[in-house]
């Protein structure tokens, strides 16, 4: 049985592209694209016609690691043999509206972290992923419309740890700032692949990612580095970055180390950490008045208002670590200065079950770190 399942879990969600991160539930807004089954006359070579084109499974690099100018998937013209699409100009139809081609409708899913506030682990999963039944070229004599393309598009800011997961079939493609960090090509059962964001880099599934270029290695000194920093940072659970390992170097962090910032409402503190040594912090109160400190290295600090500023609410803390003399701003929030794109491709192309799960701790749909807001209480 082919599977297809999306996961997301995060640490803030946010309803609205731009909004501060604010509530249980995150929604986001792609575009749906149905096409007709090849095996039918005037039909898409790519839709429905696995077994004559080539053989279902599981495909690396159909696609090449960057998008392209157009912001969409390239075709790979060194795939391997091994796969489902019939040529560069078929593929160069999946994600863009050609009319007579295909037939295009917004669609919109919502991620749940199925509890009262922000954070955990947000999830959209559904086990009849069936979108536009009846709908646009209809199910063409099938039980269920079964070829289709889905792509969404939306920003996060960058936090370490962030994660983001799919299980599922058939093609998924997600791009980190237009770097490719999951490839689950062809038309295949269900395969798992996820990414972590760590010290400014992509931490990849080991198995779907070959040697060479931007993907690199994690040697043992580096993993030993990685878990150094994990616990500076103060980060949950124990570092999952092993030697051997795969990552892509995505210069998030601007090539300075992480910071992290845990906001305490009830006794109005933020506790800061840094894998560089600390430097100094700004803090920015409710009422927009600020506080620089002073700080003497270590890697954490518990911080609070003092004199005038003494038990006032801090919504914003601008931390300088090691020789990054600019800084990471963080928001109560969760969210950071530090702002990248998230593409994500999708393609159903042959008749099978249809699940769809997405797991993420990426800060999806949040942008600039917001100074003020009355929901702070």
């Amino acid at each position: 049985m082919n599977v297809k399942r999306i996961g997301i879990a995060a640490m803030i969600g946010a309803v609205a592209l731009g909004s501060p991160a604010q509530a249980d539930q995150i929604k986001l807004t792609g575009v749906m694209r149905d096409f007709k089954r090849g095996d039918w006359s005037g039909g898409h070579p790519d839709f429905q016609t696995a077994g004559s084109l080539g053989s279902f499974g599981h495909v690396l690099n159909l696609v090449t690691m960057d998008l392209g100018s157009d912001g969409k998937p390239v075709y790979n013209p060194t795939r391997p043999s091994k796969d489902t699409m019939q040529s560069a100009s078929s593929f160069a139809q999946w994600f863009k509206d050609v009319p007579g081609v295909n037939a295009s409708v917004p669609f919109t899913i919502t991620l749940d972290n199925e509890q009262s506030e922000p954070g955990g682990v947000y999830t959209y999963q559904n086990n009849a992923f069936w979108p536009i039944d009846g709908q646009l070229f209809g199910n063409q004599g099938l039980n269920k419309n079964f070829h289709f393309t889905y792509e969404i598009k939306t920003k996060f800011t960058y936090s370490p740890g962030q994660e983001f997961t799919f299980i599922g079939d058939d093609d998924v493609w997600v791009y980190v700032n237009g770097k490719r960090c999951i490839d689950v090509g062809g038309v295949h059962p269900a395969v798992t692949a996820k990414f972590t964001l760590f010290d400014g880099k992509a931490f990849v599934t080991k198995e779907h990612f070959v040697l060479g270029g931007d993907v690199k290695s994690v040697s043992s000194s580096m993993a030993a580095d990685m878990a150094t920093k994990w616990q500076d940072l103060n980060m949950p659970g124990a570092c999952p970055i092993k030697a051997g390992d795969r990552y892509i170097n995505m210069n998030l962090n601007g090539g300075h180390g992480d910071t992290r910032a845990v906001f305490s409402n009830s006794d109005k503190t933020v506790t800061i950490y840094a894998a560089e040594q600390l430097v100094s912090a700004r803090l920015t109160f409710l009422d927009g008045f600020t506080e620089d400190v002073a700080l003497s290295g270590g890697h954490s600090a518990v911080l609070a208002g003092s004199g005038l500023h003494l038990n006032k609410k801090i919504v914003n803390v601008l931390i300088k670590s090691g020789a990054n003399t600019d800084g990471q701003t963080h928001s109560y929030n969760g969210a950071t200065q530090i702002n990248c794109d998230l593409a994500f491709f999708f393609a159903e192309r042959h008749t099978t079950q249809s699940n769809f799960r997405i797991d993420t701790s990426i800060n999806l749909n949040t942008v600039q770190p917001t100074v003020i807001s009355p929901l702070y209480d």
